[in-house]
Parts: structure tokens; C-alpha cells; sequence
């Protein structure tokens, strides 16, 4: 039973602590003694699946500012804390959630949730401080949209889920950044930030009654209130769609929904993910990259949300191969869509995620991250020794009953970078022509980028 001011531990059920603070903030930790350092995460319902159409990016302008002063702490009071402990602090926006997050030794622990409650609670917003900090996601923004490689990614999410907020960027644009008021962030601030939206993650090692009392008393002047997000499931679509740009390189992406974090699927889309594109020792690197030589860079990978996901497929090539990766994309896409893997190819991706989760169970960080999919998907989290099982249990049907349904190329959106018309007509040859093309041509007197 877990209850407001009360604590709830079992070695048979949970290994996690897991409390509500008496104003309402949830904590969940997982307390481990063979290391030296401990994570502690502060997460909160947030990103661009909250945001209206007018206030993109305002989640991450949000994080920003919060390391830009308190009420008794500067900007540089706030980095020097860290600095002198030898601990790291950051943050992170996603689509649906932000994080502020700290590492430190473990008698240091108190300078980690000193600092991220002032910042949470007492972050000033001064007028000065947040055009300067304007000025940086502008330049942010530009760097990012003269990335390809980058932004193409952002471009496939906007093409799967037109005029929806998945769809939106999680760093907003330059017109809806340019033009945010104080007010507006402020105001948006005040209704996200408050007890009922935030989980405090905790693993690493720590006492846990010292924690508890650290806690209640830096953050019992944090704003009450709830939280209630939007539970609604966006539409997606399949278009195809071409950005013109003066570049040298194709960046191709495919993409179609995946399945969401709490859909038992998960499990199998995963092995699969991995095993088509997901290491140097997958179907479309070996094939495409190894064997062929037509792109330095290909890669699949998957990423789950609350009622979604999206399974994408990436390739940077030349405009004389691009002909060529299309026709091995779709080969490669039917094969495993109507076979699914081998059984050579299931046990060898289940040794590289064991591989991988033991690796990543060895970071407090990780762990701490973990710790969250209860409070943001409804799904809590395993024991680390469970962490496997879900994937020992997966068999080949039902990875290829996943692959035979979200890998359907009918269903998969295609979106691409590419320098002057050529893409379309190649595009229009392929396996994948016959859809309608939407081009988006760069603008006149457009610089080389």
C-alpha cells in the first residue's frame, strides 16, 4: 500500500521505496550500497504534447530558464555548487515529460536536492535573463535545422502526425520562440510545476529517512495543484514528403507508429528493432553499409510513448546510390515483415539487450531514469534481476506477428532531405512510387548550408 506519508517497502513484491511527500509529491527510490554516487531526477508532465499550437517550445524554454537564476541563487552560484562537489547537473525535454537530474557522492546528496528544489520552486523568470536566454534557443534552432541528419528525424515525427502535438518540435520553432511573452511562459510555468505533477526518482546510495526529511523540508513550499494532460491519441499519416535542400548528401527516413510503452508488444518490437537496424551487426547495416558501401550511416530505431510509438528507418546516401538503398529498404522491409527473424538472429539479440540492460544497470542514472515509467506511462517499473524475462518469453511468432503489422510499407510515411528534384523522379521508380509527392522547395537566395 502506498499512501500519502507513507512509507512502503517489500523485498518480495518491490525493491523500491516508494512514498508520497504530505504535499502530495510522489517518490519512488531504489537504494543500492555498491557504489559510491547516487541520481536524483525531478520529472514532470511536460514537453510539446502539452503545448497549444501558439506556445511551441515553451517546455523547453522553461528548462532553460530554470538554470538562470533563484531567489537566492545567480546563474553561476547555480553551476559553481556542482562544480565544487564534483557533481553533474542537466536537464533534458522530451516530447512528453522534462527532467532536472544531479549525480553526486553520496554525503553530498543534500547540495542535489538543495539546488534542484530552489530551482523548481524559486527560478525567477527575470525579463533580462530570459531574452538573453531567447537569443540562445533562436541560435539553437538555426544550428539544428543546418543538421540534416538531425532535423530529418523532427520532419518524419511532423509527417506522421500532421497538426498534432507529437508532431510538434520539441524546441519550437523560431516564429513561436520569437514571439512568447513572459507572461505566457510564466503563466505556463505555474500550471505544470505544481505537487501533482512531479516525481522525484531517486537510485544510487543514500539513507533513506535522511532523504525522506531533505525532501519534505526543501520542498514544502513547492505550489500545490494537479495537472490533468491530454490523453488524446493523434491520427497518423503516410504521406511522402520531400525537402528540397542545397546539400550533398540524401537523408532518408521511413517511418510508420510503433507501440506504446505500456503494450505487451513493446517486448517483441524491441528485439526486432534491434535486430533489423539497431547495431553494426543488423540486417540493414550489413547489407546496405558492410556489403554494399552505400551509406556510411543506416540505422531502425523505435521509440515509445503513453498511447503511441514510432518505429524509423534511416539512411544517409548519395544521390547516384539512392535508387539502390530504396530498392534494398523495401527488400529488406518484406523479408522481415513476412519471415520475421531466425532463431540464430533472436538468441543473438537477446545476448546484446542482456548485454546492453546489465551495462546500463551499472549507472545510477539509468537506474534512476527507470524508475519513472510508473508516474509518466502507467507502467512500473521491473526488479533489474525481471528486467529480462519479458524478452527471454518473446518467441519468433510473435515478433513476426509484430513485424507483418507495423512494418507494412502502405502504412509508412516517407521523408527526405534531398539537393534539387532528382529524389523525386528516383522516388517515383521505386517500390515505394505511386503515392503522391509533396515538395517543399527552399527559399530564394537561400544560402548553402
Amino acid at each position: 500500500m502506498t499512501g500519502r506519508g507513507i512509507l512502503t517497502w517489500s523485498n518480495i513484491l518491490s525493491p523500491y521505496l516508494k512514498q508520497t511527500l504530505d504535499n502530495g509529491i510522489q517518490v519512488i527510490a531504489e537504494k543500492f550500497d555498491t557504489v559510491q554516487s547516487v541520481s536524483i531526477g525531478m520529472f514532470l508532465k511536460s514537453g510539446v504534447l502539452y503545448e497549444n499550437e501558439q506556445l511551441q517550445g515553451v517546455s523547453h524554454f522553461i528548462e532553460h530558464m530554470m538554470f538562470k537564476g533563484t531567489k537566492k541563487r545567480t546563474a553561476r552560484m547555480i553551476a559553481s555548487e556542482f562544480d565544487r562537489i564534483g557533481g553533474y547537473l542537466n536537464a533534458f525535454t522530451a516530447k512528453d515529460y522534462c527532467c532536472y537530474y544531479a549525480r553526486v557522492v553520496k554525503d553530498r546528496l543534500d547540495v542535489a536536492v538543495d539546488v534542484l528544489s530552489d530551482m523548481i520552486i524559486n527560478s525567477q523568470f527575470v525579463i533580462e535573463e530570459l531574452e538573453r536566454e531567447r537569443r540562445v534557443i533562436l541560435e539553437e534552432i538555426k544550428m539544428y535545422e543546418d543538421s540534416p541528419d538531425e532535423i530529418i528525424h523532427e520532419l518524419l515525427s511532423q509527417n506522421i502526425w500532421k497538426n498534432a502535438p507529437l508532431g510538434s518540435p520539441i524546441l519550437g520553432t523560431a516564429q513561436t520562440v520569437a514571439s512568447m511573452q513572459r507572461d505566457d511562459i510564466y503563466s505556463f510555468f505555474n500550471r505544470q510545476y505544481v505537487t501533482g505533477n512531479l516525481q522525484i526518482c531517486v537510485a544510487g546510495n543514500f539513507d533513506w529517512d535522511e532523504l525522506k526529511q531533505m525532501l519534505e523540508k526543501k520542498l514544502k513550499k513547492m505550489r500545490t495543484g494537479t495537472f490533468k494532460p491530454r490523453e488524446t491519441l493523434p491520427s497518423p499519416t503516410c504521406d511522402v514528403t520531400i525537402h528540397q535542400k542545397d546539400i550533398e548528401q540524401v537523408h532518408l527516413t521511413m517511418g510508420t507508429p510503433g507501440v506504446s510503452f505500456s503494450d505487451g508488444r513493446r517486448y517483441a518490437m524491441t528485439i526486432l528493432n534491434a535486430a533489423f537496424g539497431g547495431g553494426m551487426s543488423s540486417r540493414l547495416f550489413q547489407e546496405i553499409r558492410e556489403k554494399r558501401g552505400l551509406a556510411y550511416t543506416v540505422y531502425s530505431y523505435h521509440t515509445s510513448f503513453k498511447k503511441t510509438g514510432l518505429l524509423g528507418i534511416y539512411a544517409g546516401t548519395s544521390m547516384e546510390h539512392l535508387e539502390k538503398v530504396l530498392e534494398l529498404f523495401h527488400a529488406e522491409i518484406e523479408k522481415v515483415a513476412s519471415r520475421g527473424l531466425t532463431e540464430r538472429e533472436l538468441d543473438d539479440t537477446r545476448e546484446q539487450l542482456k548485454g546492453n540492460m546489465l551495462i546500463a544497470l551499472e549507472s545510477t542514472t539509468n537506474r534512476m531514469n527507470r524508475l519513472s515509467t510508473g508516474f509518466l506511462y502507467g507502467v512500473e517499473p521491473k526488479r533489474p534481476e525481471d528486467t529480462l524475462k519479458p524478452y527471454l518469453e518473446t518467441t519468433s511468432q510473435d515478433i513476426r506477428a509484430v513485424a507483418k503489422e507495423i512494418l507494412d510499407r502502405n502504412r509508412m510515411a516517407i521523408t527526405m532531405i534531398a539537393p534539387g528534384s532528382q529524389a523525386t523522379d528516383i522516388l517515383a521508380r521505386s517500390p515505394f512510387g505511386g503515392r503522391p509527392v509533396v515538395t517543399f522547395q527552399p527559399p530564394r537566395n537561400q544560402t548553402r548550408s
